[in-house]
């Protein structure tokens, strides 16, 4: 009698065998890619926001704000010093937030919030310091980077008794 092959058995616990690996390993295949996808998404939604934060933040840095004043829905006006302006808007249904003529249009998936720009008066600072906080908030979310703000969130220090935004 000739031994020398397997019995089904055998043959069945190794199919199963090599099954169950495999499934596990489709299942770290599965977790790797969207873990990639993922890191790549937020890489994206925070190179957007770094490049427009640093162009509101450049000339809020290098120039002097005269005043802030709406221009619509979800638009503002920034006066400078040296008489020049831009607007700040969001249009929502393309998904874009405009400064000026630099623009950025966000991935898909994403949702941008409800813009709001206000300011913070702190009582008995000094006439010559800086007593007011602007702060400019837009946030900017997407679905499958839930619970993170990927929006415009800028802080600006002025002195209110040299400078009225019109806020």
């Amino acid at each position: 009698m000739n031994n020398k092959g397997f019995t089904l058995v055998e043959l069945i616990s190794s199919f199963t065998l090599a099954l169950i690996i495999m499934f596990f390993l489709f299942q770290i295949v599965i977790a790797v890619k969207e873990v990639y996808v993922s890191s790549g998404l937020k890489t994206e939604m925070l190179i957007k926001q770094a490049n427009m934060e640093r162009k509101i933040g450049l000339d809020l840095k290098e120039k002097v704000l005269k005043s802030v004043t709406s221009c619509g829905d979800d638009c503002y006006t920034f006066l400078y010093n040296d008489d020049t302006s831009k607007n700040l808007s969001v249009d929502r249904s393309k998904k874009v937030i405009i400064y000026g003529d630099y623009q950025i249009e966000m991935l898909d998936g994403s949702s941008i919030g409800t813009f709001s720009i206000s300011k913070n008066t702190v009582p008995g600072v000094d006439e010559k310091k800086n007593d007011t906080i602007l702060t400019i908030d837009i946030p900017v979310q997407n679905k499958i980077l839930a619970n993170r703000n990927f929006g415009v969130h800028l802080i600006y220090q002025y002195n209110s008794h040299t400078t009225d935004l019109g806020l």
